[in-house]
């Protein structure tokens, strides 16, 4: 089958259309032939190699862990899914995979996708409402009444995060330049230069901080004890952390079936909208993603191969 392919790490990888194994999926696992796959920051950093402490690739790697698409093999003891199912869903990082014409994953990895919900569109949900997800509802456990602050709220993530905030939560967004924000969010935007922006964090219950860096230095200074810290940029300064009291994790996307589908049926009942992304085809994908690693390019980025639905 034809693939993106990349051959080793680089600042701008020699990234080149060729071809890739077709094999069968084995036991426990699904072949997908490929409609949509999008990219996320994560792909710059794994083909830049700051990665390979959680991530060491084998190369060649075929880049794109986030797609939509349809079944079209199953493996051995896979009885939940069907020939020509479509789904979404997420490989993991080392296995890569997604920019090309079809992908092998455990079936764990994919649900079903709602009828009436963009390839296109889906392929751009696993990773970043994926891990706003579960910052929300497995750690961060957002209770009604709490006030969350998002740090980095204008990417993708952050904008998922307001979308998915529980009903009955104050929802405060803070952003040096908020791109693609919903003007019809509940969130109150707050810029991390403005004078209110530490009383903020000191009010705040819950942090899901999507920016790392010295604005989470600052926040981690302000917040009060007991309140919850979920950061997804860079891991908090234990030392801070533990003398504030503070309850902090550094989060590691796990793609599960649940969060898969929970993030998909939000899509499908237009509680969850992505930014609408720039749409690529397959004899592009190399000049595009190398563009994409090399930072001339901004924005959600999707890779479609056509007949989605």
């Amino acid at each position: 089958m034809r693939a993106l392919l990349i051959d080793g790490y680089a600042p701008v990888p020699s990234a080149h259309l060729g071809t890739a194994a077709d094999v069968r999926p084995g036991p426990g696992e699904v072949r997908i032939r490929v409609e949509a796959a999008a990219l996320n920051p994560l792909d710059a950093k794994l083909a830049h190699g700051d990665m390979t402490g959680w991530f060491p690739l084998a190369f060649p790697y075929v880049p794109g862990t986030d797609f939509a698409g349809v079944v079209d093999a199953l493996g051995e003891a896979v009885t939940d899914l069907r020939l020509g199912d479509a789904v979404l869903g997420r490989s993991d990082p080392v296995a890569g995979g997604a920019l090309a014409e079809a992908i092998i994953v455990p079936a764990r990895c994919v649900t079903r996708r709602p009828e009436g919900l963009d390839a296109s569109i889906a392929a751009c949900l696993p990773t970043p409402a994926g891990i706003a997800y579960q910052a929300l509802f497995d750690h961060l456990r957002v209770p009604e009444g709490a006030v969350l602050l998002i740090l980095g709220a204008g990417g993708a993530v952050g904008r998922a995060a307001i979308q998915l905030a529980p009903a009955g939560v104050e929802v405060v967004a803070c952003a040096g330049q908020p791109r693609g924000t919903d003007p019809a969010s509940p969130a109150r935007w707050v810029r991390p230069d403005e004078p209110d922006f530490l009383r903020v964090a000191a009010k705040a219950d819950c942090v899901l901080d999507c920016a790392g860096g010295e604005i989470q230095h600052r926040v981690i200074a302000a917040m009060h004890p007991g309140a919850k810290l979920a950061a997804i940029v860079a891991p908090a300064d234990e030392a801070a952390v533990v003398a504030r009291g503070i309850d902090a994790a550094f989060l590691v996307l796990e793609t599960r079936r649940d969060t898969l589908a929970a993030i998909a049926d939000a899509a499908a009942r237009g509680v969850l909208h992505p930014e609408t992304p720039a749409v690529f085809g397959f004899e592009e994908s190399a000049a595009t993603y190398r563009d994409y690693v090399a930072g001339r390019t901004i924005g959600k980025l999707v890779m479609t191969t056509g007949g989605g639905r």
